[in-house]
């Protein structure tokens, strides 16, 4: 198993917008097309809290691959997002950060 970790930071302000965002589009939409979300996270306390980190599991890099295609492909996403994008006028996020994880053997995570 393969773990994408993926971090956005917002713009001020932009943090609502985003969970909005994935709460009601992308979450559907990983669902449909079959991505495995491992769980999502927001920081608690300290700084950054403008960032929303989420991970995703998969089988191989090429299921990834292909995954992805159909999700920024699906109507629902693209429909979405410009909307989503046309409501605010501005961006939602500053920076996003993709690193992947593969577990050692003794991770209760596999």
């Amino acid at each position: 198993m393969i773990y994408e970790v993926r971090r956005y930071e917002t713009m001020p302000g932009m943090m609502p917008a985003l969970h909005e965002l994935m709460a009601n589009v992308a979450m559907p939409v990983f669902e449909k097309v079959g991505m495995r979300v491992v769980g999502a996270w927001e920081p608690l306390v300290g700084d950054y809290s403008n960032v929303l980190t989420y991970v995703l599991a998969w089988e191989c890099m090429n299921e990834r691959a292909e995954k992805w295609d159909v999700f920024f492909s699906h109507s629902d996403w693209k429909m979405g997002r410009r909307e989503a994008v046309k409501k605010l006028g501005k961006p939602m996020v500053s920076r996003e950060f993709h690193f992947f994880l593969s577990p050692t053997s003794y991770s209760p995570l596999q």
